[in-house]
């Protein structure tokens, strides 16, 4: 009985191992060498695939996964990359996840696409969380109504205390440009101090803003341009832009990935 069930388990592993694995590499019999030995996708085709749905296609290069090409496309003023198959039959606009090491792919790589350049954006008229010194630095735009933000600078204080060489350099604007708002970041600013940025998230009243600063209206130019519409964003030291209220582990990860970066500034 042993004898017979060996027998027929060998027979199945011989027969999974000669049909062809069932994916696009292998739709046209390439069975060893470089993908772009059999397969191809230029920039026309590209656009021809996408047509008016995007306005511009960027790149055209191999994706993370097999099988597939990593398309970056622009529309609307913001790059992301989407992907085809090696058909060219089928488009994916989703996440590509690594299994392992727990990293979004895509989502590192829609970064990498939109950074912008921090040497664009002063820091003049922003309340600093740690010291004005420090070696990496972290813009953040903020709203003075936004319970995000106030999180946001509740982990900002953690960090520095345990990382003297991070600060925050945060810039109040009205998300939605509103009056009451304006005047909520105007007189942060002419403050100058946490504590005012502080009390303004516990909603307390603020003395009206009477220093004549254009920080305020720095910011709302600067968020139009950068195309920033959440709060808290963050834009760290090699311009890339990182909506929301991250953890302190996902902030010190980011930041650590800076300093492998090109785009940072020495």
């Amino acid at each position: 009985m042993r004898s017979a069930v060996t027998v027929v388990a060998l027979a199945a592993l011989l027969l999974f191992f000669a049909v062809p694995a069932a994916n696009s590499a292998m739709a046209e019999g390439c069975a060893s060498g470089a993908c772009t030995d059999c397969h191809s996708l230029t920039r026309d085709e590209a656009v021809k695939i996408f047509g008016s749905t995007v306005d511009n296609v960027l790149s055209v290069g191999l994706s993370p996964v097999g099988g597939l090409w990593e398309v970056d496309v622009e529309k609307e003023g913001k790059r992301w990359p989407i992907y085809v198959d090696f058909s060219k039959q089928y488009l994916i606009s989703g996440q590509i996840l690594h299994v392992g090491t727990k990293k979004n792919l895509t989502g590192n790589r829609f970064l990498s696409m939109n950074r912008v350049d921090v040497s664009q954006i002063p820091l003049s008229g922003a309340i600093v969380v740690g010291k004005k010194d420090a070696k990496r630095r972290i813009i953040v735009f903020d709203d003075p109504n936004c319970p995000h933000c106030a999180k946001l600078h509740q982990t900002a204080k953690g960090i520095v205390a345990n990382n003297p060489d991070v600060a925050f350099f945060v810039r109040p604007f009205p998300r939605n440009n509103d009056r009451e708002t304006r005047g909520k970041a105007l007189s942060i600013v002419c403050a100058g101090t946490v504590r005012a940025l502080e009390d303004a998230f516990a909603g307390k009243p603020l003395p009206e803003g009477t220093c004549g600063s254009k920080a305020v209206d720095e910011s709302i130019e600067l968020a139009r341009r950068f195309n920033i519409r959440l709060t808290p964003t963050m834009i760290f030291p090699d311009g890339r832009v990182v909506p929301g209220a991250l953890e302190p582990v996902d902030i010190l990860s980011l930041l650590d990935e800076v300093a492998d970066s090109p785009h940072s500034k020495k």
